[in-house]
């Protein structure tokens, strides 16, 4: 009986194999982070959409609606997929252009459960409006990749809309199911995306609300009691190995103090970021970094400084972004002991976590490793390398591009010497020749990194 079963099954592999000769691999084969997010690799992401559809799309952009299209992705076709317009202050923006170079999600499954672009089932293309390097959300999150943090896939791709040229853009990873899967496979991931600065205000529930409406993979009441209890225990400071993750916690507030992002806690935001608690620990995912080192504007009275003076229209992505020398220096140099630019009593849940002197060391080994390793140890320069051999020569030149071929170029040398110089003074913090709180700079500003030469303009900016 084992003979014959043995037999059988030789047969169905030698037929399964011949039938498989001269066709293309099956689509779930090849794994999505292989097929479509190999930096350096241009795809291809050609959109059909009928023409009275596509003006519903352009007149009704802030509805962000899904409308049926047809999506072939590096030669691999897809019908009834969605697409919908994305983003919040940059779809306005984008608006108020009259452009059509929007943001757009591409959902492969809205109509079709089990369609999918090798496991990945959504898309998204991000028109990096205010970022004139085109690349800030790619080397952040590559950076995440090299201090083991997990983050979003990133790649580039020439999108055309009915057979003509739209535009270059940048393709991200979604953090949803499929991320999961692809960095805890075993685990159980409930997902967040809050508005809250995970500071602890009691056992009343009602008061995380800005965590728990806000559920994007699984979530509900149990998960939330066990986020709540890790917000506890480091108000408490107890227990912290059992309800939090510390080794993700600890590079996620490296990274976060590197990037000088004010659009999230950082700033004066409470967004921009994914909780995950799983098996009741909870960690940070990285998300969003268009505005990184600068880009968007720290002093809350600058807002609304991106329309032209008395003439209520937006500012172009091409003249936005100016900023002093002293509002350059505080990006260059900001202080790795008391990183936020909000009011430190706002962020207790981060303050606490470094006043553990071990969590703390480990924060500075991922400062160190950042700044030595990546920035100055030529990992950046490798990934700068492949992002320009594949758009280099193309970024900019489309017809509604924001910002042209030359101010690319331009925003890439100033984006290199911006990441050397913050280099430079996360190290000399972390030595102690830079003083390294607000108020040690504003007691030594004579130690302090020199900035005058970096104009934060270049690198694009609300």
């Amino acid at each position: 009986m084992k003979k014959v079963l043995h037999i059988i099954i030789i047969a169905f592999c030698l037929i399964a194999s011949s039938c498989g000769k001269g066709q293309m691999p099956l689509r779930e084969e090849i794994h999505y982070s292989e097929a479509l997010f190999a930096l350096g690799e241009l795809a291809s992401v050609d959109i059909k959409v009928p023409a009275d559809t596509w003006q519903k799309i352009l007149s009704k952009a802030s509805d962000k609606t899904y409308y049926k299209c047809s999506v072939t992705i590096n030669g691999e076709q897809f019908d009834n997929v969605s697409i919908r317009t994305k983003g919040a202050s940059s779809l306005d923006d984008v608006m108020l252009m009259k452009s059509d170079r929007y943001s757009f999600t591409l959902k492969l499954n809205k109509h079709e459960k089990r369609q999918t672009y090798h496991g990945l089932s959504k898309l998204l293309l991000n028109n990096n409006i205010w970022d004139a390097t085109q690349m800030k959300d790619a080397i952040v999150y590559d950076m995440c990749r090299f201090i083991g943090l997990p983050a979003p896939l990133t790649n580039y791709a020439r999108v055309t809309l009915n057979g003509k040229l739209f535009g270059y853009y940048l393709m991200v990873e979604p953090v949803d199911k499929n991320f999961c899967h692809r960095n805890w496979p075993d685990e159980v991931s409930n997902i967040y995306k809050p508005y809250h600065n995970l500071a602890y205000s009691g056992e009343d529930m009602k008061g995380y609300a800005d965590i728990a409406d806000f559920a994007k993979v699984k979530g509900g009441e149990a998960s939330m009691q066990r986020v709540v209890a890790a917000l506890k225990s480091v108000h408490e400071g107890k227990n912290l190995k059992k309800h939090i993750d510390l080794g993700s916690m600890v590079k996620y507030m490296a990274l976060q103090t590197i990037v000088v992002n004010f659009d999230c806690m950082t700033g004066r935001n409470t967004q921009n970021y994914y909780l995950r608690e799983a098996d009741g620990k909870i960690s940070l995912i990285p998300w969003d970094y268009n505005l990184a080192w600068g880009g968007y504007p720290e002093d809350e009275d600058m807002e609304g400084e991106d329309m032209l003076e008395g003439q209520g229209e937006p500012m172009l992505p091409e003249n936005a972004g100016m900023r002093s020398k002293e509002e350059v220096s505080r990006v260059v140099n900001f202080p790795i002991d008391t990183p936020f630019s909000a009011d430190l009593s706002e962020r207790t849940f981060f303050m606490k976590l470094l006043a553990n002197e071990q969590f703390k060391a480990r924060y500075y080994h991922y400062l160190d490793m950042l700044c030595n390793q990546y920035i100055l140890g030529g990992e950046f320069g490798k990934t700068l390398s492949l992002i320009n051999d594949e758009i280099g020569q193309l970024a900019g030149t489309e017809a509604n591009a924001f910002y042209n071929n030359d101010r690319f170029h331009k925003a890439q040398q100033t984006f290199r010497l911006m990441l050397e110089r913050r280099a430079a003074s996360v190290l000399g913090q972390i030595k102690g020749s830079i003083p390294s709180t607000w108020e040690g700079q504003k007691a030594q500003p004579q130690q302090l990194i020199n900035s005058d030469d970096i104009n934060l303009q270049d690198l694009g900016g609300i």
